[in-house]
């Protein structure tokens, strides 16, 4: 016998209840269709937000809701409804805990007052946000555990495009971060001399080692006419692009102004007056600054707040402290007074930031005075740059596996 297939027919009522759930599931569709071409139009946060809340409103019919959003710290995005009951709401104490849909009305406490769903968003096991949802309309051709997956679908949507939009700005941001300290480390490092002096008057050699891409110590050695030198070395406060534009700054006025001055008290009190005018006192500068003459052999300093320079000669290391307080910090220096010293043969001047002394082990222990007088005391009388090769190595033993902790920069310069 031949099959026979006996076809019912379709109501009209049916037939209108097919017709409401197609246009309720093209809704849908529709909704995300205008989220994908928001977020491939790259619109802003606010305009994504504002969407989501039309769509809140619009297809979900939903009254009452507060969007808590983690941008460096949980805010609230979005908030119609009760807002003193979100005022009282934690999301670290009160929600993180929350990991899948919650219905508030297991919850009898007047924390969720006025909502019916909590809604996590969570990606890669990362907590990005939550919505609390009240007051809701669903309509009738889902069942609620649908229109809430599809709520949690569309918000899941927006939160993370907007994660990755906020990682993507932050990716750009640390390239062109990079490459701007990449530029002015090379800027840096043009400012700091890479010739210094060997003849038979001088030997002098230097080392530095910033802390970052870009450090805030600087030393120069100036030649200034056949029978004069300046050389000094600084540290200025701060780290990063700033401190090195404001090191370029003064080492370029340094350079400008250290042979129109045969005073260095008119000299400190110039350069700390224009170091004043840049920084308004929020930046300073710790300098050791000296002028030497070749002739009389008389070495003429001021140390401006930093740690002692040391003169080694005839067995004996002494302080080079004398001078003023720290350039920059002040409109003017009340007192600047240089000290002059005569310099025997083969005298020996070490001038360091304090990076050197306060390096540290791997047991929090600083190198200290007292260690850098010891390896003076045992190294002075060889050639500068062996000399240097050794305080290398010795820094290396005593850090260990630890890093440097500051810049450090040492100048060192033999006279004969």
């Amino acid at each position: 016998m031949p099959l026979i297939l006996k076809i019912r027919e379709v109501t009209v009522s049916e037939i209108d209840f097919l017709k409401k759930l197609l246009s309720a599931q093209q809704g849908r569709i529709n909704a995300l269709l205008e989220l994908t071409k928001a977020v491939n139009s790259n619109f802003s946060k606010v305009a994504l937000i504002k969407l989501f809340e039309f769509i809140l409103i619009d297809k979900f019919s939903v009254n009452k809701y507060v969007l808590f959003v983690h941008d460096e710290e949980w805010k609230i995005d979005l908030n119609a409804g009760n807002e003193n009951v979100v005022e009282k709401i934690n999301v670290v104490q009160d929600l993180i805990k929350f990991e899948v849909i919650q219905d508030v009305s297991r919850y009898p406490s007047d924390l969720y007052q006025g909502f019916d769903y909590i809604i996590p968003i969570v990606h890669k096991n990362i907590p990005l946000a939550y919505l609390l949802v009240g007051d809701i309309e669903f309509g009738g051709f889902e069942t609620i555990d649908e229109n809430l997956k599809f709520l949690e679908t569309i918000a899941n949507f927006i939160i993370v495009s907007l994660e990755n939009k906020r990682l993507f700005k932050n990716q750009l941001e640390q390239e062109r971060i990079g490459k701007e300290l990449e530029l002015a480390s090379q800027v840096q490092n043009m400012l700091i001399p890479s010739h210094l002096p060997k003849n038979e008057f001088l030997d002098v050699g230097a080392f530095y080692k910033p802390h970052g891409g870009i450090g805030g110590d600087y030393y120069d050695f100036i030649s200034i006419d056949d029978a004069n030198v300046a050389f000094c070395i600084c540290d200025v406060s701060g780290k990063g692009i700033s401190a090195g534009m404001l090191m370029a700054n003064f080492q370029a006025q340094l350079r400008s102004l250290v042979n129109k001055y045969n005073s260095l008290e008119q000299l400190i009190d110039h350069l700390n007056h224009k170091l004043f005018e840049i920084t308004k006192g929020e930046r300073y500068i710790t300098m050791f600054l000296a002028l030497y003459n070749f002739t009389n052999r008389k070495l003429r300093y001021v140390n401006a707040g930093h740690n002692p320079t040391l003169l080694h000669q005839q067995g004996e290391i002494f302080l080079l402290d004398k001078g003023c307080t720290i350039l920059g910090a002040f409109d003017s220096i009340p007192r600047i007074t240089p000290e002059e010293i005569t310099l025997e043969d083969d005298a020996l001047i070490f001038c360091y930031t304090d990076g050197l002394t306060e390096l540290e082990n791997d047991m929090g222990e600083q190198f200290g005075t007292e260690n850098l007088h010891t390896f003076l005391f045992h190294n002075a009388h060889l050639p500068v740059d062996t000399l240097i090769g050794n305080l290398k190595n010795e820094m290396n033993d005593f850090k260990g596996e630890r890093g440097y902790n500051d810049d450090v920069s040492v100048l060192v310069s033999r006279f004969f």
